[in-house]
C-alpha cells in the first residue's frame, strides 16, 4: 500500500459508522458521510427537513435509496419520492423538505454549507397518510 502525502498536501475524510458524521469542512462547505441508521430506516419515516442556509448535494455510492422531496412554502405538502441512481448527484434546493430513506447496506456523501445545524434547518412531522403514501412509493422498503 502507498503511503499517503503529508496532511498539509491532502486531507482525509472518512467514516466508516452507521450514522450522518461530517467528515471534512472545505472553505464553506462540509462533506459528510450518511451509512443506515435508524433515522433513515423506512419503518422510522415520521419526519422531514430543510436548510435555510444552503442547498444539499446527495451521491449514492453504494447501496439503495430512495429521495424524498416535498413541496410546499410553510409546511410540507405534495411528496415526490424517486429512487437515487449511484455515482448521480442530487442536489436539494435550498428550502425545499426532504428526507431520504436508505437500505442497510447504503453509503451516501453529502454536501452542505458548513454552518448547516439544527438552527439553520426546519424539521417537519409528517401526518399518517403522508407517510402511508410515501412508503407505499418507497423501493428500499421493498428489500
Amino acid at each position: 500500500m502507498t503511503a499517503l502525502p503529508p496532511s498539509r498536501l491532502v486531507e482525509v475524510g472518512r467514516s466508516f459508522e452507521q450514522t450522518y458524521r461530517p467528515v471534512l469542512t472545505v472553505g464553506e462547505w462540509k462533506v459528510a458521510m450518511l451509512r443506515h441508521f435508524d433515522i433513515v430506516d423506512s419503518a422510522a419515516l415520521r419526519r422531514v427537513e430543510r436548510h435555510w442556509n444552503t442547498d444539499e448535494v446527495f451521491v449514492l455510492t453504494t447501496g439503495q435509496a430512495d429521495l424524498i422531496v416535498l413541496e410546499g412554502a410553510e409546511k410540507p405538502t405534495t411528496p415526490w419520492v424517486f429512487p437515487m441512481e449511484t455515482n448521480v448527484a442530487y442536489n436539494i434546493r435550498r428550502s425545499v423538505w426532504h428526507h431520504v430513506v436508505t437500505s442497510r447496506d447504503a453509503h451516501i456523501v453529502l454536501f452542505e454549507r458548513a454552518e448547516t445545524s439544527h438552527e439553520t434547518t426546519d424539521y417537519a412531522e409528517l401526518d399518517e397518510a403522508a407517510v402511508a403514501s410515501i412508503r407505499a412509493s418507497l423501493t428500499t422498503a421493498r428489500e
